[in-house]
């Protein structure tokens, strides 16, 4: 008989039919997100994004030459966008696309491990629903995103072979996505979580010796213990019960889940147990350690480490300065629905199995009308969803305590997933804005699909009414949507306009906006007598845009380094200007800025120094 943790179960292998549902999916995703892929914008992130780019063409180094939003992995990937495609804000999206392209299966694949095809197509067009198209910018997130999901896909397929070449897979996803983002750490801390577990699964059927793995229970504990500390050091900067509930109570859960496992039986001595966890660790490691090594590498040569390191990790302050948080806890009225028709769907009365189909159809179908009619409704829906993110963290602890999470195949890949929805789920902090949980809903849609797929059969028509209305809630709702208004306003559709500026590529924004843009640039470059203007705060999409040059090395005021330590800031601002030869400048309103209003020094040495204005819009154009 084989043991709980080895790897005598049967194979997955996909069927024809399986091939051909994937296939179907594949292509109304790509023709989804296609129809989407110009509408929407963020000005600052899509400025920021290009004017980033634009300036590693002319030669300089992202966290040496000038501050990136990121880490400089993005940055060098759009780059190369803009030397291939034409530097324009579209040229940015065609990567995002891409690499959506290849993750769709991917998800698919992951579903199928729990249910059959038609319902892996749901899971799969429903995570693509609430993911890329409601805001197909290409953000970091959205990388991150992806790297998860292939490394989530590659450990899962080391539970079928446990060939270590899935490892190295694994670990190589979880470093280059800590070359785009530092948030790239919680897949890595998601995959180690899940190594343990999977150490913790194999030892079960080793000779068992009462005090043999003492030692290696006491190291395990620390460890979890101080992974633990770590969670609640970041997330108690901004000491709130909303997201302690939201991001440290998951984190806990999977701690507990751990420690029981740990402690609840001896499983063989400590020095093989350590020998079986690290000889998994190590590939994964390795994996990790090679774009890492290679992109720190890079800026070793160029004499520029510690810019990168400073860069990546010295804004913390910043950012959490300007953070979002949560929606208050009581939202969770909004998953009413859901749980009604969970509970309908798995009950074992023939009658309410009977009764489940239409009354699930008629419940879901009149939230939806109150969805599109009703903005509390609308809102109580959409933004109680990132509380599902904590609910599976809690359904794999009953999970575990029903004694059903213990070890076999299949429970190691529902941990799996559990502990990358739970961890990646912290991307949400410190910005809880709504479009934040859609980087990280695939793969709570998949954690959900893993833990119900233990229950015993469910009536399929209940289930199939809310995969529908989930998925008209967001296609009809709120995709495209624009990354402020996403999720607090039910208006659709809305009225896209093209931006007729060249380096704007085409995307569609709302048509207001694209008409102050358009008199924006123009006014700017009716006063422009050199390559460089001044605009502040928090609106890099002005430089993109007017083809004019920044001269300070930061976009956004809020990630400036000397931002909450302005000591000579204005000073040295002016004197840039002035070395500059800047002769206009543009002054965005406080309320347009993520970083507040200009400091009223700065504001009154603008005003002296370019006395002759002009009102756009929202914006101010100030020149000599």
């Amino acid at each position: 008989m084989p043991t709980s943790g080895s790897c005598a179960e049967e194979p997955f292998h996909e069927t024809r039919y399986g091939w051909f549902v994937l296939a179907a999916v594949w292509l109304a995703s790509a023709a989804y997100m296609w129809a989407n892929l110009r509408n929407g914008w963020s000005p600052m992130d899509a400025g920021g994004l290009s004017e980033m780019a634009y300036r590693v063409l002319q030669g300089q180094v992202p966290n040496r030459d000038f501050a990136d939003f990121y880490v400089g992995g993005l940055t060098y990937l759009n780059a190369l966008s803009f030397r291939l495609l034409g530097a324009n804000f579209f040229s940015l999206r065609i990567p995002l696309f891409l690499l959506f392209l290849g993750w769709v299966p991917s998800v698919y694949s992951i579903a199928r491990r729990f249910v059959m095809p038609p319902a892996a197509a749901g899971v799969t067009l429903l995570s693509v629903a609430w993911s890329v198209p409601n805001y197909p910018e290409g953000m970091p997130t959205w990388y991150l995103l992806f790297f998860a999901t292939w490394g989530v896909l590659a450990l899962v397929r080391y539970t079928e072979t446990r060939h270590h070449r899935w490892l190295w897979i694994a670990g190589f996803c979880a470093g280059l996505s800590l070359t785009f983002h530092v948030f790239g750490l919680y897949f890595i801390a998601a995959a180690l979580l899940f190594l343990l577990f999977s150490e913790m699964s194999m030892s079960q059927g080793a000779a068992s010796r009462a005090h043999g793995d003492l030692f290696y229970k006491a190291f395990v504990s620390a460890g979890l213990l101080i992974f633990l500390a770590m969670v609640a050091d970041l997330i108690l900067q901004r000491p709130t019960a909303t997201e302690a509930f939201h991001f440290i109570l998951p984190a806990a859960c999977l701690v507990f889940l751990l420690l029981r496992m740990t402690w609840q039986a001896p499983a063989g001595g400590s020095w093989p147990r350590l020998r079986r966890l690290f000889s998994m660790l190590l590939p994964f490691v390795g994996g990790a350690s090679i774009p890492v090594a290679i992109f720190a590498g890079y800026y070793l040569r160029i004499g520029a480490l510690g810019n990168l390191l400073s860069g990546v990790f010295g804004s913390s302050a910043q950012v959490v300065w300007a953070a979002v948080g949560p929606l208050p806890l009581p939202l969770v009225v909004g998953l009413a629905p859901l749980i009604a028709i969970l509970l309908l769907a798995y009950h074992r009365s023939p009658t309410v199995r009977r009764a489940a189909p239409p009354v699930a159809a008629g419940l879901l179908g009149v939230s939806l009308v109150l969805a599109r009619t009703s903005l509390i409704a609308y809102i109580a829906l959409g933004m109680s969803l990132p509380i599902l993110a904590p609910a599976v963290a809690l359904g794999a602890v009953i999970l575990s305590l029903r004694g059903n999470l213990h070890g076999r195949r299949k429970e190691q890949q529902i941990f799996l997933l559990v502990a990358a929805a739970v961890l990646c789920a912290l991307m949400q902090f410190p910005f809880s804005q709504p479009i934040y949980f859609c980087y990280v809903a695939p793969l709570v849609i998949l954690a959900i699909t893993a833990l119900l797929s233990t229950l015993p059969a469910p009536n399929r028509p209940a289930l199939t009414a809310l995969v529908l209305f989930y998925l008209a809630f967001a296609v009809w709702l709120r995709t495209p949507g624009f990354f402020n208004t996403l999720g607090f306003s039910a208006d659709k559709p809305y009225s896209f306009t093209r931006l007729n500026l060249a380096p704007a590529g085409g995307i569609h924004i709302g048509g207001s906006q694209a008409l102050e843009y358009e008199r924006l640039i123009h006014a700017l470059r009716a006063h422009a007598h050199g390559p460089y203007t001044y605009c502040t705060p928090d609106c890099p999409e002005v430089y993109f845009l007017s083809g004019l040059l920044n001269p300070t090395p930061t976009s956004s005021e809020f990630r400036d380094p000397d931002f909450l330590d302005p000591v000579d800031r204005e000073y040295r601002i002016l004197e840039t200007l002035e070395h500059h030869g800047v002769n206009e400048v543009v002054l965005a309103p406080p309320k347009w800025a993520a970083s507040g209003p200009l400091p009223s020094g700065l504001r009154e040495a603008l005003d002296a120094k370019f006395p002759h204005s002009e009102r756009v819009g929202k914006f101010e154009v100030r020149w000599k």
